[in-house]
């Protein structure tokens, strides 16, 4: 999945909420308005915790599965400015879990930049980049993000960076990504506004079994203004992936329409339909295939509350030359209790098919429960307890479901909010 989806962290609330998402803190008006320039604000920030816990599958293993008492320690970093032309925010976050176990020592990592500027007053350009490493799809239960500021179908506000849900062989062990992407949004009218992004992604497994590769993926999109609450669309996308050690390669092109709106002063509604068209290349031998896309979400924006429910459908291609569609459901629900506490749940079901043997598809479907509480103790202290559930259902043996919990203490350090 490439939107959602939609991976959020308690304690980033305070910072990343100010200053959102590139793509979304700054919004555009008709040239023939005047709107005062937003504050310079800098927010630098590291949060260091440590998790005493427990987990019954924590690499959702099907052979050799072992259930462990854990510590963890990790650090997750903010550094996000804004000026009156352009914002751009930075962000790390290193993990680290010893199993007392023969697991031992396991990692993980997540680091993201983004950055938007506006050149004129007709154009704006953004980009973004990123590098994580992950294990066993363990980084799609940890509350990296924040809920994002309300999305209002304003025109010239480019397409927000795409966020994945994890890859189908992501859970066979390690996984690396590292990507890159830029682009522009120019008006084009006092109601229209187009957007062109181009970038790349490589994806790295450990595992020999799995095909090493390369994507290089195109965007463009038409968005018109109906009002101020209403704004339709049409955009197209187009992906190429080649495969290491092999000539393989798959071509998507994914037409589409959109539209979002603007219900209330809470609510906040976007839905969009195409088609994909994959040519998947395997061993010398062209398949063309044709696949329906989908995605929608709603989300409430109250001041101390923030609930996001989202689907979406779509095709990618992945290792071993593989063309899977997945099909996913989710929900995110941020609430700040007072001043003091804070509670997190976020929760999703994903569907994979995967053309792999061609004419055997493989189907495989990940289930996801996470949910965290904090509470402040003083200024810079906090404690809380984390839990969730992960299990994956397909043909043939399933690993045991993995279920744990932890508590932790956080301290942290810079910025306050």
């Amino acid at each position: 999945m490439n939107l959602t989806k939609n991976h959020w962290l308690a304690a980033s609330a305070g910072a990343l909420a100010f200053v959102g998402s590139p793509v979304m803190a700054q919004t555009t008006t008709p040239d023939t308005e005047e709107t005062a320039a937003p504050p310079r604000r800098m927010v630098t920030y590291v949060d260091l915790t440590g998790n005493l816990g427990y987990s019954s599958n924590p690499l959702l293993r099907t052979v050799d599965s072992q259930s462990s008492v854990f510590g963890r320690a990790s650090a997750r970093g903010v550094h996000a400015w804004n000026s009156e032309l352009s914002s751009t925010s930075l962000s790390a976050f290193v993990e680290a879990t010893s199993y007392f176990n023969n697991y031992g020592l396991k990692s993980i990592f997540s680091l993201t930049g983004d950055t938007q500027r506006q050149v004129s007053q007709r154009v704006r350009v953004f980009g973004s980049a990123g590098v994580s490493g992950d294990l066993a799809g363990q980084l799609s239960n940890r509350f990296l993000y924040v809920p994002p500021l309300p999305e209002v179908p304003d025109v010239g506000e480019p397409p927000p960076v795409t966020v994945e849900d994890p890859d189908l062989f992501s859970f066979s062990g390690r996984q690396y990504r590292v990507y890159g992407q830029a682009g522009a949004s120019i008006r084009t009218s006092a109601r229209s506004n187009l957007s062109l992004s181009g970038g790349a992604q490589r994806i790295i497994y450990t595992n020999d079994f799995f095909d090493d590769y390369t994507t290089i993926f195109g965007n463009g999109s038409y968005d018109y203004s109906l009002s101020e609450r209403t704004t339709l669309g049409a955009n197209v996308a187009v992906r190429r992936t080649d495969y290491d050690n092999s000539s393989d390669g798959t071509t998507i092109i994914n037409p589409g329409v959109t539209i979002r709106t603007r219900l209330s002063e809470y609510w906040d509604v976007s839905a969009g339909i195409g088609v994909s068209f994959a040519d998947t290349e395997r061993g010398g031998v062209s398949n063309n295939s044709t696949n329906l896309s989908f995605n929608g979400s709603a989300c409430r924006t109250l001041e101390n509350d923030r609930f996001c429910g989202r689907v979406a459908r779509l095709s990618n291609s992945t290792s071993r030359s593989a063309l899977v569609t997945s099909t996913s459901l989710g929900l995110d629900w941020f609430k700040k209790l007072d001043e003091d506490q804070t509670l997190q749940v976020s929760a999703s079901v994903i569907r994979y098919v995967s053309d792999q043997d061609l004419g055997d598809n493989l189907k495989t479907h990940h289930f996801r429960l996470a949910g965290s509480y904090s509470r402040r103790i003083n200024g810079r202290l906090s404690a809380g307890a984390d839990v969730g559930v992960r299990a994956l259902r397909r043909a043939g043996a399933d690993p045991d479901t993995d279920v744990s919990g932890s508590m932790f203490v956080r301290y942290r350090l810079g910025d306050l909010g």
